[in-house]
């Protein structure tokens, strides 16, 4: 067996069967961000790494400060799925010797001004010399209180299903300059009692199953709720994908918006009250279900058809257009 016959989460799963579990550690490997004890029983730092690859969550053509941007605003995104607020992060680069100062300069610049941006600073890292593709290898240290500290486990039936801004078609730019939903994750877990959440890194679909799972819950999605991203309907249009707009939104990835899963009934003051703070839309998708596992999509002809869990899987042939 070799790793594309596991797919990358059930190499996860793999990796996690072997090595040491902490009995402190409120969460772990599965998670965005490790969650750790800290000496307030009040509090808890949350851990996460990212890297990102030449050739594989970028192209040669993309522009350093974007890069740069990018491999910052992962982590940060994921520190906001939890709840929490970036910190502190350290970078290991892996760069060229024929690279110019000035490219790398602007690879730092793009870490510097997403991390700073909400909250964060860069305090330390390694460098080393590659021979091929160079990469940045992110991680990041946030904090968050226990109260506050949201996991996929935390999903219940009877919950909504809610998304913030639209999906799909990422690949037309978005991947390199998003804004990670660290501000309305945190005004999210300070009003409302927001059980599971997550950000979309591996498409709707994807992503959402890692909280079915997590959560031994189903999942019912309304077809015509899901919102789909102007870029997604272009690229349809255009012909530029095998295909369409929908699938896109479902399984593309690299939106990096939030998934959430909260009681219905706080849902229409929630929908009342966002407008009033954020320009960015939210949308409700569907509902969590009894029936761990169960994952069933409405069509717009109101039929129910199961759902395939499906996403971005980096070992696993692509059956989505990604360019991760």
């Amino acid at each position: 067996m070799n790793v594309s016959d596991l797919g990358e989460f059930g190499l996860i799963q793999r990796i996690a069967r072997n090595v040491s579990r902490d009995p402190r550690a409120l969460a772990g490997i599965g998670e965005d961000c490790a969650a750790l004890p800290t000496d307030d029983p009040e509090r808890c730092l949350l851990f996460t790494t990212d890297p990102v690859l030449e050739g594989v969550h970028f192209e040669s053509s993309a522009l350093p400060y974007q890069i740069g941007w990018k491999a910052m605003a992962r982590n940060l995104s994921d520190i906001a799925a939890c709840g929490g607020k970036p910190k502190w992060a350290v970078v290991s680069a892996g760069l060229r010797a024929d690279m110019s100062a000035e490219f790398v300069d602007e690879l730092y610049r793009g870490m510097n001004a997403a991390a700073t941006q909400f909250g964060a600073h860069l305090v330390g890292g390694d460098t080393t010399k590659v021979a091929g593709a160079f990469f940045l290898a992110v991680s990041m240290i946030g904090e968050v209180e226990r109260r506050h500290l949201k996991l996929r486990s935390m999903a219940r039936p009877g919950d909504s299903i809610l998304v913030t801004g639209t999906l799909g078609g990422s690949i037309a730019g978005k991947h390199l300059e998003f804004t990670p939903r660290v501000r309305e994750a945190r005004w999210l877990v300070e009003n409302f009692p927001i059980n599971a959440m997550i950000d979309l890194s591996d498409g709707l679909a994807g992503d959402l199953f890692h909280i079915l799972e997590q959560s031994s819950v189903g999942a019912r999605i309304v077809a015509p709720r899901v919102p789909i991203s102007e870029a997604a309907r272009h690229l349809e249009c255009e012909g530029d994908q095998e295909h369409s707009s929908f699938d896109m939104a479902l399984y593309d990835g690299e939106d990096f918006e939030l998934l959430f899963t909260i009681p219905a009934g706080h849902v229409d003051r929630l929908l009342a009250d966002w407008p009033k703070q954020f320009d960015v839309p939210l949308r409700t998708v569907g509902a969590i279900t009894a029936g761990a596992g169960k994952f069933i999509l409405v069509n717009p002809q109101g039929e129910e058809e199961p759902l395939a869990p499906r996403g971005h899987d980096h070992f696993r042939k692509r059956e989505r257009g990604d360019r991760r």
